[in-house]
């Protein structure tokens, strides 16, 4: 024997048993004929079958259907046609479901649960009804002026609900759901739960009036299975459903209800196309909130990943930015060391060069006295000129790197340069320094130099300002220095830009980088009353 058929022989008996005893349970309630009933659950559990075991398990609904019907009213050859009919209902429906509407999974998107419905509520148990009444006409078990037409609606209506009301149930079990949730929602589901009950046993147990039992007050269940479709899981949303249709069946037959007709059969096929709509009703809202859990989960597991990506790249810029302003505060110092190389170069080497040959030009000049006089002055002019090339060169290596700030300090280095400028460009310059400035380091002392320069120059050249201020003083752990035109102001295009990507060393984004360099802070606002430049550095522990 086949080694997965042994495997599989405790599930085929068990199924086997619990589709006869659901079937015995069926047929108990058959009026129409002993073998047609209105109520047929083995349909849900044929179906549920196929679809959680494989369809190599069919041994079991067809042996369960045969022995059902065999016991009941009928023939073996009968109870062939109809065991044959209810195992190709099954399985037509499991091929159906899996093929278009994704099997076990049809309970998490609408349009599968619409075509579950169809094609193994509407589908296949049209096939088990059609087999299942020409069967019984083959076989002389319906009467010639029997009404066929209920008859095969009664079979077709009775498995249609079981494969709507009680396949989805078991199917959903079989996937084996986690629950994990705090007691307080567990208390509230439950809660939940039996309201519906409740109202089950409110409408269809006899609890009402009796001029009111047999009111359609069985609508009144609508709200809480809506609500229990939101709510709950599917797995026990399906089940409430289960047990309230059991409750209803079980009122119905004592004659309790809005499904009450003119006789059992009717009674039971307006009660189950009732539990038909409201466990379609129930799926669909389930899987619409399935639906949009999904979405929701997508949507945050991507803005997760988006703020984790955000996150690195943050990271990623900020450490580009130390590095560049790395870089700059490096070129910053070369070329603060360049101007002083150049400086140095040009004071010690071209000035004394300039100056040696103006001695030598002094010395010609006399002897040419001696011998032309025009010639005499003409070496005077070039002499003349000499100095002057020698005070040029002296004034620029001056500015590249003024000694006297890394001989008398910050306070006689920006005296020596406001005065310089305010010969230079005819501008005045009100300087206010603290008397009691102490000595800071030399590279804290050469950036507010810098300072100074770049902000003297920027008024110079393009603020056409008449006067400038410098405020320059020490409190609070805080040096702070203040520069301020009365010229036409700096274009919020440009202070718009100050913090944007530009070259190190270059106007205000050069004094924004050396600030920065020493922990600075660099503050500039400006109007048409002029500009305000403001740089705050925290002086250095000595």
């Amino acid at each position: 024997m086949n080694k997965r058929i042994i495997q599989r022989l405790p599930i085929i008996v068990a199924l086997a048993i619990i589709y006869f005893l659901a079937g015995k349970l069926g047929l108990a309630l058959a009026v129409v004929n002993p073998s047609i009933s209105a109520v047929w659950p083995p349909t849900g559990i044929a179906l549920a079958s196929f679809l959680i075991f494989g369809y190599d398990v069919w041994p079991a609904i067809f042996i369960g259907a045969f022995v059902v019907n065999l016991t009941t009213e009928g023939t073996a050859a009968t109870s062939f046609g109809i065991a044959t009919g209810n195992t190709l209902e099954g399985l037509l429906g499991a091929y159906l479901v899996s093929r278009y509407a994704h099997g076990r999974q049809a309970f998490t998107r609408v349009n599968d649960v619409l075509r579950f419905a169809f094609l193994a509520g509407v589908v296949s148990t049209s096939v088990s009804a059609t087999i299942g009444l020409l069967t019984l006409i083959a076989g002389g078990l319906i009467q010639a002026g029997a009404d066929r037409t209920q008859a095969w609606l009664t079979w077709w209506l009775g498995d249609m609900t079981g494969a709507i009301v009680l396949a989805p149930c078991l199917i959903l079990w079989s996937m084996r759901p986690r629950f994990q949730q705090e007691r307080r929602l567990i208390i509230q589901d439950v809660t939940l739960i039996l309201s519906l009950l409740f109202m089950g046993v409110f409408v269809f147990g006899g609890l009402l009036p009796f001029r009111l039992q047999n009111y359609p007050l069985a609508f009144l269940c609508i709200p809480l299975v809506v609500l229990g479709a939101f709510r709950l899981r599917p797995q026990e949303a399906s089940t409430a459903i289960v047990a309230l249709s059991g409750i209803a069946v079980w009122g119905t037959l004592r004659g309790i209800g809005g499904f009450v007709g003119q006789n059992q059969n009717e009674s039971l096929l307006l009660l189950q196309m009732f539990m038909g709509v409201i466990s379609m009703t129930s799926l669909l809202v389930s899987a619409v909130v399935l639906q949009r859990n999904s979405i929701q989960s997508s949507l945050k597991a991507a803005r997760d990943e988006l703020e984790v990506r955000v996150e690195e790249r943050t990271v990623q810029l900020q450490q580009e930015i130390l590095r560049t302003r790395e870089l700059s505060a490096r070129l910053l110092q070369v070329q603060d060391d360049e101007r002083r190389r150049i400086a140095r170069d040009l004071h010690d080497s071209t000035g004394q060069s300039l100056a040696v040959l103006t001695m030598n030009l002094d010395k010609l000049q006399q002897d040419a006295e001696r011998i032309d006089p025009g010639l005499a002055r003409d070496i005077s002019n070039n002499a003349e000129l000499v100095r002057q090339l020698s005070t040029e060169v002296r004034t620029v290596s001056y500015l590249l790197h003024p000694p006297l700030l890394d001989e008398m300090g910050l306070a006689a280095g920006i005296s020596w340069y406001a005065e310089g400028f305010r010969e230079r460009s005819n501008i005045e310059v009100d300087l206010h320094i603290a008397d009691r400035l102490r000595r800071l380091p030399r590279d804290f002392e050469l950036t507010i130099f810098r300072v100074v320069q770049e902000s003297l120059t920027n008024i110079h050249r393009h603020s056409q300002s008449p006067r400038a201020t410098i405020t320059l003083n020490e409190f609070s752990g805080r040096i702070v220095l203040e520069i301020q035109d009365e010229g036409s102001g700096i274009s919020p295009e440009t202070l718009s830009k100050i913090d944007s990507v530009g070259l190190p060393g270059v106007g205000l984004r050069g004094l924004q980088e050396r600030v920065r360099g020493l922990a600075g802070e660099l503050h500039i606002s400006s109007d048409e009353k002029g500009t305000v430049i403001k740089a705050i550095l925290p002086v250095p522990s000595t």
